[in-house]
């Protein structure tokens, strides 16, 4: 797979023209007789057979540039290589190395791996030198899907905070994109771009253990602190001892909190409450994940925490943990106001 692709930066040799789909020729010593098979992300596209090392495949036209798999039945030879609307050819040996030749977006994909390869190699210094490496890149191709799916990646993978993500994004040229994965980018992008300091907290109305609905308007005149929790899971339930402390701490100065748990029933929710001496808000419809905030609040991970002021305007995002000084260098300076 290492060897797979060994590109030849023809971009000049490339038609000016746009194909109306794709196809993908194949010349490889070593394919006799066996199966050829194109996959798109973890979904099965098509296959073709290779007789002789030959083979030729025609897909659908793609919206935008797509990154395909293609193996080969015997689970011999395969690779990866960005796909879009023209002719692609794929030449060299199964045992050895293969050059593609036709696609734009793979010849910036290989210019952007030699770009970032002293990042990638550099360890310990990558994460200080990523981001500057990766905007000199996108500054030279804003247009190219490469430059996109590095910033895709870093948000759904990587989890970005917005601020990091948001200068990576200001690279690109957004009127060249279209398809499924800006699509899917540009959903949680301004899911996140609404939940940033100095936005209005969106509004919620949730049942407590009581049936008692409680929402925004209802802490008004509170500094509040809300946090994604899960009953049972260690990763909330570790916390809630400092959280307590927090509460403790705060809760005769303006401050207050409240956990939106993800559950499917009440009966977790009053555990916690009975084993922690809990003494703030625990809500939740008991949708679990269906849960409408993590569509519309772009919810990815449990213990998410944000601070809202008096008037239900975030002031952190991503607030640090109760356990974390800065937590209590943040309120003591909003409480002394």
């Amino acid at each position: 797979m290492n060897n797979f692709i060994r590109i030849v930066l023809g971009i000049m040799f490339l038609s000016c023209g746009r194909e109306a789909s794709f196809t993908v020729t194949g010349d490889v010593e070593g394919l006799d007789d066996v199966m050829v098979y194109f996959e798109l992300g973890a979904r099965q596209v098509d296959s073709v057979k290779a007789v002789g090392g030959h083979f030729e495949y025609k897909g659908n036209t793609l919206e935008a540039p797509e990154y395909i798999t293609v193996s080969s039945g015997n689970n011999q030879w395969g690779g990866r290589f960005w796909a879009e609307n023209s002719r692609i050819k794929i030449t060299g040996s199964a045992t050895g190395s293969c050059e593609i030749t036709g696609s734009r977006t793979e010849d910036e994909y290989q210019l952007y791996r030699e770009h970032m390869k002293p990042v990638w190699m550099a360890k310990e210094a990558a994460n200080s030198m990523e981001d500057s490496v990766f905007m000199e890149f996108a500054r030279r191709y804003p247009r190219s899907q490469v430059s996109l799916n590095h910033v895709y990646n870093c948000r759904l993978l990587h989890k970005y905070s917005f601020p990091r993500l948001n200068v990576l994004f200001q690279c690109l040229d957004t009127t060249a994109f279209k398809g499924r994965q800006w699509n899917t980018f540009m959903e949680v992008y301004n899911i996140d771009r609404k939940l940033q300091p100095g936005c209005t907290f969106p509004a919620f109305s949730f049942p407590d253990v009581f049936d008692t609905s409680l929402s925004l308007a209802d802490y008004k005149g509170r500094y509040l602190l809300v946090t994604i929790g899960l009953a049972g899971l260690d990763e909330y339930e570790n916390g809630l001892l400092s959280r307590k402390e927090l509460y403790d701490q705060y809760a005769d100065k303006g401050f207050t909190m409240m956990d939106i748990l993800l559950e499917r029933n009440k009966e977790k929710m009053i555990k916690v409450i009975a084993n922690y001496g809990i003494k703030w808000d625990l809500v939740s419809d008991c949708k679990y994940w269906d849960c409408y905030i993590v569509r519309e609040w772009g919810i990815d991970h449990i213990c998410q925490n944000f601070l809202l002021d008096r008037e239900g305007k975030i002031i952190e995002a991503d607030m640090t943990r109760p356990s974390n000084p800065r937590t209590i260098e943040v309120l003591d300076s909003l409480v002394s106001l």
